[in-house]
């Protein structure tokens, strides 16, 4: 008897003596959200009492995301509109049900009429819920078709781009925060049935490539750059940067002063930019638009060199891509395009040799943005117009979400703003921004110059003179099978996507690397406890009525209706995109997770050390005898060094450590962090457009 089809679960249900079949809804999500199974029972009971659909009865039940204010609420105010609160708490209190199967009495609280799940019912439906789905338990596949009462439409395509480093500058702390919600994103959208493609859409074109050229001429050394192409690349940009900024500001103090006297500030920059660097950058960028085979090759090395140095990075993170691309990509053909219909529907315009959008003339309060400068050319703008629509032909996507820093903002409104100008809302509605704050502390903390994977090495250190300071989890860890580097990724993937969108990067290895609550060693850590109970015991045996009742108490009882919260919390993130939702969610497993194994500790379990606790118990000094299994269903768990002892665990324990163990996993792995047992290193084979 599963529960992964209706009948299936219909049957399970009605063994705990409730009324199948199931009551009928159109929104709830029962084969995929446990609690969706309460839902529309209590939203059967209200709709009854109050006279209400029940419909309308399921839309006023809320989730409350702490289990200490119930695993239920419903809002009174929707329930019944129109009607003081107090009042329908009252009549709902003297009618609702006093021994139905699922709910004890609802209490009031404010507007809320919060409900605490029923523990019996709760164990014996949401254990076999989880274990059935396994590593899909959270995922909701029907989310990715196009139609989902005709599957045979196909799935929704997306498109992610993220990461997308400039190749002429260090990979930021914006590229990393990029990279990994960017991988989290793509994942997130996969496991909800999307089919999804993922662009790194390099910085590899324009005028900071061609100023490169012209540094490369002045201050190139190919020994040098054989001995460090990276190094070497960076050192010269920075300093043909440096000799270009007198210039720079000589054009900005010229344009300033043409428009506080009111002359024309284009003639006034050109004497400036006809000459010097200005005018060297400009050649450069012309040949290499032009396709001239010095220019050409000069830039593809450049790119090349830069692209097998990121991948490292990515393939230690784990990201993958399906397409390194770039501004470089983009084909005339199409930039010609979109030219000569913003020329067309007169929304850009010649200004002093330079083609321009007035934005006020499009909707928005203010801003120039130019496609075309005065020499001819193109502009980032231009290319990235062109390259939203070589992708919509392309990939005939659904939606394209582009994961880019805060100070993209203008650049996107823009984009969105000039596609609706166009005609092409349909296309603009599609593209969606998932912005984050570029204020990063990456660079304090790594110095100028760095490589990317000086950002893994920063980290790796920090990990290391963590578990140099504790002796048990360094045996752990610093095994046959060296976990440093495992632990060091999670710490690094926590870290990153524990922190909201809206905050500042931190970058703060000494935080990420310590074994605390929200950490990514501190997950890798509860995560090995379990597998070191459930190596011999997955816990899939049939529960006896005896093996239910200790997970009644109220410390697995609280773990379990946790577990039952997995799905609301990955469908909540699948609306707002922010990650830091899982990780405390995760964070939450594990303190319960660690209650339980503490209070087994106290008494429970036949007086069996915690689970948590077997390397401590292992480390006592010889004295008592060793723990026994009260009955031949209990497993025993052998510690390890340096003194080995078994710990007898209850079947219905190991059913519910397995059951975490599952939700622990699935969740690690959506934040792409991989569970420290099974971790293996992948390549990161992807194709490059040339």
């Amino acid at each position: 008897m599963t529960t992964l089809d209706i009948p299936e679960l219909e049957k399970r249900l009605e063994s705990l003596n409730l009324t199948v079949p199931l009551p009928s809804s159109d929104t709830a999500y029962i084969l995929t959200k446990p609690l969706d199974i309460w839902r529309i029972y209590l939203a059967d009971i209200l709709g009854s009492l109050v006279d209400c659909s029940s419909q309308a009865a399921y839309k006023s039940i809320q989730w409350p995301n702490n289990i200490y204010n119930g695993d239920l609420a419903v809002v009174l105010p929707k329930l019944r509109p129109g009607s003081k609160a107090a009042e329908v708490a009252v009549d709902l209190a003297k009618k609702f049900p006093r021994d139905h199967p699922l709910f004890p009495l609802p209490f009031l609280e404010g507007v809320h009429f919060r409900i605490f799940l029923d523990a019996e019912p709760l164990t014996r439906l949401l254990l076999p819920f989880i274990l059935d789905r396994k590593s899909t338990y959270g995922n909701d596949a029907a989310l990715g078709f196009r139609n989902s009462s005709a599957p045979e439409e196909g799935r929704k395509k997306l498109v992610v781009e993220f990461s997308s480093p400039n190749i002429t500058s260090e990979f930021q702390g914006k590229h990393l925060r990029s990279t990994i919600l960017g991988a989290f994103v793509s994942r997130f959208h996969e496991n909800m049935g999307w089919d999804v493609t993922k662009i790194n859409y390099l910085g590899d074109w324009g005028k900071n490539i061609a100023l490169l050229k012209v540094g490369w001429e002045r201050f190139g050394n190919e020994a040098e750059y054989e001995a460090n192409p990276i190094g070497h690349l960076l050192d010269v940009y920075r300093q043909i940067a440096e000799a270009f900024q007198p210039e720079e500001a000589a054009s900005r103090q010229a344009r300033d002063e043409a428009a506080k006297h009111g002359h024309d500030e284009g003639e006034a920059q050109a004497e400036i930019q006809n000459q010097g660097i200005f005018a060297e950058r400009n050649a450069a960028f012309r040949k290499l638009e032009d396709g001239d085979e010095e220019a050409v090759t000069f830039w593809k090395r450049v790119r090349d060199v830069n692209i097998e140095n990121y991948r490292d990075l990515y393939s230690q993170l784990g990201v993958k891509f399906d397409e390194y691309t770039g501004e470089s990509q983009v084909s005339q053909e199409t930039m010609a395009e979109i030219e000569q219909m913003l020329k067309e529907k007169e929304i850009c315009k010649e200004s002093a040799g330079a083609w321009v959008i007035h934005m006020q003339d499009i909707g928005l309060r203010a801003g120039t943005a130019i496609i075309r400068d005065r020499t001819g050319a193109s502009m980032y703008l231009l290319r990235d117009l062109a390259a939203v629509l070589e992708r919509s032909r392309k990939y005939e996507f659904d939606k394209m979400i582009i994961v880019a820093a805060n100070d993209n903002g203008v650049h996107f409104t823009q984009l969105h703003h000039i596609f609706k100008a166009l005609g092409m809302t349909e296309l603009a509605d599609k593209v969606q921004h998932l912005r984050f704050s570029e204020v990063s502390k990456m660079a304090d903390k790594l110095g100028k110059g760095y490589k990317p994977q000086a950002i893994i090495s920063h980290c790796e250190d920090a990990m290391e003179a963590a578990l140099d300071a504790d002796e048990e989890k360094a045996s752990i860890f610093k095994g046959p099978v060296n976990g440093t580097k495992a632990l060091c990724v999670a710490a690094l993937l926590a870290q990153e996507l524990s922190t909201r969108t809206t905050s500042a990067h931190s970058f703060d290895t000494s935080t990420m690397t310590a074994f605390k609550p929200g950490t990514g060693p501190e997950l890798q850590h509860w995560y090995t406890k379990l597998c070191s109970i459930l190596k011999d015991h997955p816990g899939s045996v049939e529960l006896s009525d005896e093996d239910y009742e200790p997970l009644l108490e109220d410390e697995p009882a609280n773990l379990l209706r946790t577990l039952a919260q997995y799905p609301e919390v990955t469908h909540a993130t699948y609306q707002s995109l922010e990650p830091a939702a899982i990780v405390t969610y995760l964070s939450s497993v594990v303190e319960l997770l660690a209650e339980c194994l503490n209070n087994d500790d106290d008494g429970g379990a036949d007086e069996a050390p915690a689970a948590g606790d077997v390397e401590d118990e292992a480390t006592k000094p010889e004295g008592g005898a060793e723990a026994e299994a009260s009955n031949p269903g209990e497993a025993k768990v052998e510690a390890t060094e340096p003194e080995k002892k078994e710990v007898a665990f209850t079947p219905g324990q190991l059913v519910l450590f397995e059951a975490t163990r599952v939700v622990l996993e699935n969740g690690m792995k959506l934040l792409g962090i991989t569970p420290y047992v099974s971790a293996e290193p992948e390549r990161a084979d992807t194709p490059i457009a040339e």
